[in-house]
């Protein structure tokens, strides 16, 4: 007998759950990076920031291909772009595992896995979300980026295990192995562009039962702001400030936590678990803020996590020694499960303010602020650790542009969006 289509599990949790199982995969090797960086210097020789600027030339290229993913994903839709992004970064990390100069480094990892990291990665994966989901926009986005942070749990530890045993190059080998197996099936099978195509409306609602103002409501956010006002907005370029808080924050400690660590006398083991630590409770705290900033405002939630940031850093900076275990693990804490929910608020704050059909580019334009703040956090880092042999200036700079980004949300102003949009849809 047929069931109707009302009556079934919405689609739009399985759209999340192969989001969640790609962002582990591939986010997982993107936020290892900082333990391969630990090896590589010992065994190529190269500086800190030779090797550091090789993971910002990968987020330049991210930023660079921003806005072309984005408008990709909306023409292409998932199952036609991951698998084929998924076989392009599969090469990219097998060209790592021959390289023998800097420029090929450069080359393969920066231009060849940058970019494919950005059309699998945060742009596509919230883009597609959010025509899925509205009501339930926070809680949907928050699980399926906490495939970052449990990657990198996962990634950060069994990558370490792989260097030790099949060295960094055997390390790469494995990661080129496991991304198109699993990653390239996975998404054409599963994922699906849009609830339209399956008869539904965003949060399961069937698309022949609804009424007219709300039809109407769903009309206009489907066909979205023009890119005119977008770009003459004042919370586009605040949410831009934001995001490259953010990814300055998220690539300095992504690269140099781990040497860091090292530095002050902790086993690599150690830093890795440390590193693989953080990021599942960043994905505890994705979920956490991302459920809670529907109820309380992303303004709130965002101004809470960043405070917990800064609070982070002020703990990893005390660190003095190996026997200062317990700060770093208190770091950790704060910093997953406080300022871990801040690419989820920023997402879902990029959804509230500019929804409709080619959100995927206007979240490409937005991500190229990450692209230069990623970039700009990894290099910063270590020229400044050549220079002067610390990274505690670094540390001072990363918390001054936190607590600015909390001005740029309270700008930006999501919740007035938001509160408007609802108020459409009653």
């Amino acid at each position: 007998m047929h069931v109707p289509v009302q009556q079934r599990m919405f689609y739009g949790w399985v759209v999340v759950m192969v989001g969640f199982l790609t962002l582990f995969l591939v986010m997982g090797t993107r936020f290892s990076f900082g333990v391969f960086y630990s090896q590589m210097l010992a065994d190529m020789g190269w500086g800190r920031a030779a090797t550091a600027g090789i993971f910002s030339v990968s987020m330049l290229v991210y930023a660079l291909v921003a806005l072309g993913v984005g408008a990709a994903f909306d023409w292409l839709g998932p199952q036609r772009m991951f698998p084929l992004m998924a076989l392009i970064l599969g090469g990219g990390f097998f060209l790592c595992s021959r390289l023998t100069t800097l420029w090929e480094f450069y080359l393969y990892y920066g231009v060849i896995v940058g970019s494919s990291f950005t059309a699998l990665g945060f742009i596509p994966h919230v883009a597609l979300t959010t025509r899925w989901f509205v009501r339930r926009r926070g809680l949907a986005t928050s699980l399926v980026l906490s495939g970052t942070g449990l990657g990198s749990l996962v990634f950060a530890p069994w990558s370490a295990w792989l260097i030790a045993r099949y060295g960094w190059r055997g390390g790469y080998v494995w990661y080129a192995l496991l991304i198109p197996t699993f990653v390239a099936p996975l998404t054409f099978l599963f994922q699906r562009s849009r609830p339209e195509d399956l008869g539904l409306a965003p949060d399961g609602a069937p698309c022949a039962g609804r009424s007219t103002v709300t039809a109407t409501s769903l009309g206009a956010m489907e066909r979205g702001l023009s890119y005119r006002t977008v770009l003459w907005s004042r919370s586009f370029w605040a949410l831009f400030g934001m995001i490259f808080t953010i990814g300055f924050n998220s690539m300095f400690l992504t690269v140099h936590q781990h040497q860091y660590l090292v530095d002050r006398g902790f086993q690599p083991g150690f830093a890795a678990w440390m590193l693989g630590l953080s990021g599942l409770l960043r994905s505890g705290g994705g979920l956490l803020w991302g459920s809670l900033s529907d109820r309380i405002s992303r303004e709130v939630s965002f101004t809470l996590v960043t405070l917990f940031g800064v609070s982070a850093l002020t703990c990893l900076l005390a660190v003095q020694t190996a026997a200062d275990t317990g700060r770093v693990v208190l770091a950790v804490l704060l910093m997953g499960l406080g300022y871990g929910g801040a690419s989820v608020l920023y997402s879902t704050s990029a959804a509230d303010l500019f929804p409709g059909r080619h959100f995927g580019k206007v979240l490409g334009l937005l991500e190229i602020g990450f692209g230069l703040g990623a970039s700009a956090g990894s290099y910063v880092g270590g020229v400044v650790f050549d220079v002067l042999h610390t990274y505690r200036p670094s540390f001072y700079v990363t918390m001054g542009l936190m607590l600015l980004s909390i001005a740029c949300v309270w700008i930006a102003a999501p919740r007035v969006a938001r509160q408007e949009r609802q108020g459409e849809s009653v």
